[in-house]
């Protein structure tokens, strides 16, 4: 069957918020016709199969081992029939129509491949996740609270931008993605060499080179927002490791990039 829109959603152990996120997009949209796909990255706390028995209008699909966020999102990707794709977190919360206000926002803007929402904590301060493609300088200043390097923490998450209107992105946060499908399919969807973390930076980038990538700042989700990679150092590994893939990967692009904007005297 085709759908307006399908939307991923892996879970790996984390019944209650992938449980909680299900349920409220069951019961925001309305405007579209929609299929949920919960991935569960071989859980051991038997939550996938709870939230299989308490929605019986989705899909779950269980892996045999863990894959990591972008190759567990493929598996989806790669099968659905629909206009277009959401990636969900398990720790996103909606609370209006997001996705047809997002779907008719892409039906009326046919040069736009990927677009995020405004994303919010869930006690409705804003979360600051349309973001420019990542550079070293800006994901230490995001470590080190030290003044002096506000500057670039502001610069990277784009607080130096009037975001009230629909505004081009370089970097879409992999929390809430909404995408059209044939433009996933096209470009084979997340690069599995990232476990996690990067992969969405990756993905917007791979995007942009025929798209463009923007937030819509008047549809809003809510984000439970944990911050995982600071707390326990087995992420924090896994976060410099994929830092390293992405820099590899995309250094002949940013050197190009750098003396383009040399030869035109633009500084960042």
């Amino acid at each position: 069957m085709k759908y307006d829109v399908t939307v991923g959603i892996v879970n790996y152990n984390d019944y209650i918020r992938t449980r909680e996120a299900v349920r409220s997009i069951l019961e925001q949209t309305r405007g579209v016709k929609i299929k949920i796909y919960v991935i569960d990255n071989a859980s051991s706390d038997g939550s996938a199969e709870r939230i299989a028995n308490e929605f019986s209008a989705i899909s779950i699909i269980f892996c045999d081992r863990n894959l990591g966020y972008g190759a567990a999102n493929n598996l989806v990707i790669g099968l659905v029939d629909s206009d277009y794709h959401a990636v969900v977190n398990p720790d996103i919360v909606l609370r209006s129509d997001a996705l047809k206000e997002l779907y008719d926002f892409m039906q009326e803007n046919k040069d736009v491949g990927l677009c995020i929402p405004a994303i919010h904590y869930l006690n409705g301060d804003p979360q600051h996740l349309p973001m420019r493609d990542p550079k070293l300088k800006y994901l230490i200043a995001r470590r080190l609270p030290l003044k002096r390097l506000e500057k670039h923490r502001r610069h990277y998450c784009m607080l130096d931008e009037n975001l009230s209107e629909v505004t081009d992105i370089e970097f879409a946060s992999g929390c809430f993605m909404f995408a059209r499908t044939a433009l996933l399919k096209e470009t084979g969807g997340f690069d599995e060499r990232y476990f996690l973390y990067f992969e969405d930076a990756d993905l917007s980038r791979t995007i942009r080179k025929r798209a463009r990538v923007v937030c819509v700042p008047s549809v809003k989700v809510y984000h439970d927002y944990m911050r995982t990679s600071a707390k326990k150092l087995k992420y924090l590994s896994i976060h410099i490791l994929s830092m390293f893939k992405y820099f590899l990967k995309w250094r002949k692009d940013d050197k190009t990039c750098a003396m383009n904007n040399e030869k035109l005297g633009v500084t960042k």
